[in-house]
């Protein structure tokens, strides 16, 4: 009987064991395609403008997880494939964290992404938790340089001019911190579009490594 027990409880140790060193492993993991920074960067103020006209500020960051990425609504293939890839994997994101999970599409060319034209763009994706916003250049610069983002206007003066923009995703925290990045899988004669699977195993790795400090 007591040969019995001790199978028992080493069986048991052996488990727990086990469990404890799988939780280890995956705490200190390492997220394959995101980049936690060291130290959480405090944004500066900023002034745009929602699809609805309402102003957006830093103030519109606390107490929510943001998901940004820069783009515009003639984009014809990344902006709206990272806008529905977002928008359908926010769900599964936002259960994963205690505040509201909110995905902001910024849009990098005000010249032609109204108000209207914004509004009829995201709301296409049917996403409450989506939200399109833009502004004049001269607050999208150092906002979009803030969040460690870039676009580059063409010189040309068509009217179907196309706009150059990282492909990557930033997460900021509920208290408006910048604090990681999530980039697109860079393959040959693919699009630089983010990966939601690889994005869904990230994400939890990157809010332990915040967790951890």
């Amino acid at each position: 009987m007591f040969r019995n027990l001790n199978i028992i409880l080493l069986a048991a140790a052996a488990l727990i064991a086990g469990v404890l060193l799988f939780r280890v492993t995956q705490y200190n993991a390492e997220p394959k395609l995101a980049l936690v920074y060291p130290q959480a960067r405090v944004l500066a103020d900023f002034n745009l403008t929602d699809q609805y006209g309402d102003a957006v500020n830093r103030e519109r960051l606390y107490g929510q997880w943001t998901l940004a990425f820069v783009g515009y609504t003639h984009c014809p293939d990344i902006c709206p494939l990272t806008l529905a890839k977002l928008a359908g994997v926010q769900p599964e994101l936002a259960a994963m964290v205690e505040q509201p999970l909110k995905v902001w599409f910024i849009s990098v060319d005000p010249k032609r992404d109204s108000t209207e034209q914004l509004n009829n763009y995201v709301s296409y994706f049917d996403q409450e938790n989506v939200l399109g916003m833009t502004a004049g250049h001269e607050q999208l610069f150092p906002f979009v340089r803030q969040l460690g983002l870039m676009y580059a206007l063409s010189s040309t003066t068509a009217e179907d001019y196309l706009v150059d923009h990282s492909a990557s995703v930033v997460l900021i925290n509920p208290q408006g911190q910048l604090v990681a990045m999530f980039k697109p899988p860079m393959q040959p004669g693919e699009l630089p579009v983010i990966d939601t699977e690889q994005l869904l195993a990230d994400f939890p790795l990157v809010l332990n490594k915040l967790k951890a400090g």
